[in-house]
């Protein structure tokens, strides 16, 4: 594959001798509480996808597992069910010699009352950023950290709150080993604060965050979980977004720079219309808006966000949604994307089952022109159903699949 190892080289190391396509996960956890997936599908029209999975332990033990996928197939991935898996916290490498994607699910509990996604990252990186993050009112916080490579990675956490100086700190990751940070016992200043974080490596790794709140009786009655992002931008979309009387729709935003960023707000509504706000977010700080209640507008609407720094000032932006509102027990995260692009896939996805599972794609259309959306579903087992829908300029659409 071009990559300076030879193919014994690559058998001795268990990666993967055509490994052209990489996406890396930090977050995992197997065992009775945690049940974990992952779901490839395979871009391609015309080529099958040899993919290699390579589950990193806590404890350091790496596991292979190789799926074949055909053309635009779809495959779920159970590590549980795999020898040395049944029961650990992992790390994955994802290797394939076409374009696969993958996404990763984790729920909790026999009966799955909690639950978060996220995607691969597409590869390690020597600084990640993560703007949401709190320690108050029952949150529990942490930061997952993978280092898939051969040396010990010494890594500087830069915690950002939302008022005083930044806390530094400094870890030891194990090489090819999976590490837990629990911000919330780290220094008593991140035992009850909303946090951002900006993290340096010595070495190349991969670095997840993942947040909890224990509700209604329950370990981890709601949480959610995202990947970092590897540098600051000064622009910021968010396709999802939702707010009113049973949604808590929040936009967060770290600035890990030395100069303020002055930010412009944009919401996108259903109907077209545009809700603009101008926002300070100060130097190497945190800073939240609670969407639901910045306007009557949006008090009660779907709603997609842009951010764009006005100074040149980069920042990090993430959105979490919470509900129901006032009791909340479910939850979901993502960072914004930096660019629109007219071609997106998604690996996971689900309707009915014994969760009674729902799956939404909420698509943004940033730009002045209308726009069709053409959305193909590819079936685990074969088939496929395709619709297409019209996306107004600057609106905000919802596909309930």
């Amino acid at each position: 594959d071009g990559d300076g190892i030879s193919n014994l080289g690559e058998l001795a190391a268990g990666t993967h001798p055509r490994g052209t396509w990489s996406r890396s996960f930090a977050e995992g956890a197997t065992g009775p509480f945690f049940d974990l997936r992952f779901a490839l599908f395979n871009t391609s029209p015309t080529a099958s996808a040899r993919v290699l999975l390579r589950f990193m332990t806590s404890e350091g033990a790496l596991v292979p597992h190789v799926v074949v996928l055909p053309p635009l197939a779809r495959a779920t991935v159970d590590p549980e069910a795999l020898p040395g898996l049944a029961a650990t916290a992992i790390s994955t490498v994802v290797e394939a010699d076409t374009v696969v994607v993958v996404d990763r699910t984790m729920s909790w509990d026999a009966t799955h009352y909690g639950s978060h996604a996220e995607t691969g990252v597409a590869a390690p990186s020597l600084a990640w950023f993560l703007a949401e993050g709190a320690t108050h009112s029952g949150f529990a916080l942490f930061y997952l950290l993978q280092n898939p490579g051969a040396t010990t990675a010494s890594v500087t956490v830069t915690y950002l709150l939302s008022a005083g100086e930044p806390l530094v700190r400094t870890y030891a990751v194990a090489p090819r080993s999976r590490f837990n940070i629990w911000v919330n016992r780290e220094d008593p200043a991140l035992a009850a604060a909303d946090v951002s974080a900006a993290i340096a490596s010595d070495v190349p790794i991969v670095v997840e965050r993942a947040m909890y709140l224990d509700v209604r009786g329950q370990t981890y009655g709601a949480g959610h979980a995202s990947a970092g992002v590897t540098a600051p931008a000064t622009q910021w979309s968010l396709a999802e977004g939702a707010t009113g009387p049973f949604f808590d729709l929040f936009v967060l935003v770290a600035n890990p720079r030395e100069d303020a960023a002055e930010i412009t707000a944009a919401f996108l509504l259903p109907d077209g219309s545009t809700v603009t706000q101008a926002h300070r977010v100060a130097p190497r700080s945190r800073y939240t808006l609670w969407v639901d209640h910045l306007d009557a507008r949006l008090a009660d609407t779907s709603v997609s966000t842009t951010i764009t720094s006005t100074n040149d000032v980069p920042v990090v932006v993430e959105r979490a949604m919470w509900w129901p509102d006032g009791a909340w027990a479910e939850a979901h995260n993502a960072a914004g994307a930096t660019a629109p692009a007219p071609a997106w896939a998604l690996a996971e996805g689900e309707v009915g089952g014994p969760d009674g599972a729902q799956t939404y794609l909420l698509v943004a259309n940033t730009a002045a022109a209308g726009a069709t959306a053409t959305v193909s579903l590819y079936f685990e087992g074969g088939g496929v159903a395709t619709r297409a829908f019209d996306v107004a300029a600057r609106s905000r659409l919802t596909v309930d699949v």
